[in-house]
């Protein structure tokens, strides 16, 4: 059994990651399918906007965890629907943190932000620390991922968003000490909207933003600290054994190192295996060799495991049994 995919300290998180089209759900389910098998409570959440992972394992599936087998549960989530959950969510916050600009037509504003760049990942990363946050009712919880371009991104999210959390932390305080200084000079100032009145906030612990921002920092520092963590996460890269996803995992790899998220598994996906040579597949089978020379050399010190190219597409439990033993076991390497 590959320990790095079972879990040793509470819970354990696998991203698995990879170009569209290189056979990524079918091994995220192989993997959650062979722990079940072995008694590990498992939860396998699709990410992918397009939607496989119900096709794979002959479900139909929601957002809400289904039981698939006695150990096994299976989710997709629904992209449009966590866009618009965390937006009502920042919506509220800011209503909650800012009552006084509620002249302002916030609505409107997030509406044109649904449409705005980062903001799937923002809602991805959000659903993830949900799930995470409820880790310890799970053994492992695999993560199928959308296409590696999206997904390092969200991955790189953690970091990033602590890093402008601290500044805005800091510009936060220094604002406080600036209108404590004000009203030492001038005295306490009272405002009214709609036959309200309140004052401005100069202490920390009074200021809801503050204490938002403080909160916001703990929540992403959580997630940091799991998917950093290499006794608690690994991250599973699928390809095929072709020059495009070669490069592609080559470039997650460098991603991944930057933001200490810990790549444990290249699985070379569909293989082919002939019993006498072809002169038809001639070219293409010296170009699959190349592959995986140059594999096995730029990724010393990570497990890689092989998959044949099997007759028919896996599908169904049986089939996902078969490959999950040949993953966790080594069967295929």
């Amino acid at each position: 059994m590959r320990e790095y995919l079972v879990p040793k300290e509470g819970f354990r998180v696998l991203f698995v990651i990879g170009k569209g089209g290189v056979g990524k759900t079918t091994t995220s389910a192989s993997i959650a399918v062979g722990l079940a098998e072995r008694g590990y409570k498992t939860l396998i959440v699709s990410l992918d906007p397009a939607h496989n992972l119900g096709d794979v394992l002959m479900e139909k599936l929601s957002d809400k965890p289904k039981r698939i087998l006695d150990n096994l549960y299976a989710s997709e989530l629904d992209m449009e629907k966590l866009i618009k959950a965390y937006l009502k969510h920042l919506e509220k916050n800011l209503k909650n943190m800012y009552r006084y600009l509620t002249v302002i037509n916030l609505e409107k504003y997030f509406e044109v932000l649904s449409y705005s760049p980062g903001i799937e990942e923002y809602a991805t990363l959000e659903a993830i620390r949900e799930i995470l946050s409820d880790g310890d009712q799970w053994d492992v919880i695999v993560f199928d991922t959308p296409p590696t371009g999206l997904t390092l991104r969200v991955l790189a999210l953690p970091r990033i968003s602590l890093i402008w959390a601290d500044k805005l932390i800091d510009i936060r305080r220094k604002i406080l000490q600036r209108r404590k200084a004000i009203a030492k000079i001038k005295g306490e100032e009272e405002y009214e909207i709609d036959g309200e009145k309140f004052k401005l906030p100069k202490d920390e612990a009074e200021d809801p933003v503050m204490k938002e921002l403080l909160q916001y920092r703990k929540e992403v520092e959580f997630v940091e600290r799991v998917i950093t963590d290499p006794e608690k996460t690994s991250v599973v890269a699928v390809m095929n054994p072709e020059m495009l996803p070669l490069y592609e995992t080559e470039r997650a790899y460098e991603s991944l190192k930057k933001f200490n998220v810990p790549l444990r598994l290249i699985v070379v996906n569909k293989v082919i295996q002939l019993r006498e040579e072809i002169p038809e597949l001639k070219v293409k089978m010296e170009a699959q060799k190349k592959v995986l020379e140059e594999v096995k050399r730029k990724f010393r010190g990570i497990d890689i495991i092989k998959l044949p190219m099997f007759a028919e597409e896996p599908r169904g439990l049986e089939w996902l049994r078969r490959l999950g033993g040949m993953i966790l076991e080594g069967g295929g390497s």
